[in-house]
């Protein structure tokens, strides 16, 4: 079986073509990675912008460019800019930090200059080399988005996802002034208002607060100052 990164989540499909219906699916639409693992090994094949994939026996490829006439008659032409990478693993893909890697791959590490006086009011003991969130006690949990509320500027929202496809219980901490903590749903639209807040522990002295995920669940955060 090959693995193949999807949304919030992976994919597993056949590398042989026993069958007419497995001929027909030769090519898998994946997002930032390919994996084929055995026992103790395995090897991933990274990019940053093809979606096309294919793995039959031990032979994985990437489509990079194709020029398809119908309907679109100018597909893929023009000059392309684009990246692959193959990054080899110790373990099966469960064991591995293939989903890690592919990240860092994807969004590279940027450098920008800051000024100390510009951080956050309230909150002037925040170190510039401390990330403002930052998650542990899982590895299989990803911090995917963190950013301002859609109606509350003095509110945060961050979404993390389960990855492998098992259970996990997470720590996020923050080092923002924020007071409590709400599970929201993609609308950021409270999911408690019956005063359970479902899996979660908040920790108000450290900021941490510890959520509980099921297999490949998505959990929307908001911090609130107030």
């Amino acid at each position: 079986m090959a693995t193949y990164e999807t949304q919030f989540g992976i994919v597993q499909r056949p590398t042989h073509r026993n069958t007419s219906w497995d001929i027909a699916k030769f090519e898998v639409c994946a997002h930032k990675f390919a994996d084929l693992s055995e026992f103790g090994y395995g090897v991933a094949l990274l990019n940053d912008c093809k979606y096309g994939h294919s793995t039959l026996e031990n032979k994985m490829t990437l489509s990079l460019l194709r020029a398809p006439k119908a309907p679109d008659e100018h597909c893929d032409m023009g000059r392309h800019c684009f990246r692959y990478a193959v990054y080899p693993h110790a373990g099966s893909f469960n064991e591995s930090n293939v989903v890690e890697e592919a990240y860092q791959f994807n969004v590279p590490l940027q450098v920008l200059p800051a000024n100390p006086s510009s951080l956050l009011a309230g909150d002037r003991e925040l170190p510039l080399s401390q990330p403002c969130f930052s998650i542990s006690g899982a590895r299989n949990v990803v911090l995917d988005t963190v950013k301002m509320a859609e109606d509350d500027k003095d509110s945060y929202i961050a979404r993390m996802y389960e990855a492998y496809g098992g259970h996990a219980r997470a720590l996020l901490t923050t080092r923002l002034p924020v007071a409590s903590v709400h599970k929201v749903n993609i609308l950021e639209e409270r999911m408690d208002e019956g005063g359970n807040n479902g899996e979660l522990c908040w920790l108000a002295r450290s900021k941490t607060v510890e959520v509980v995920f099921k297999p490949f669940e998505v959990v929307t955060l908001k911090f609130t100052a107030h």
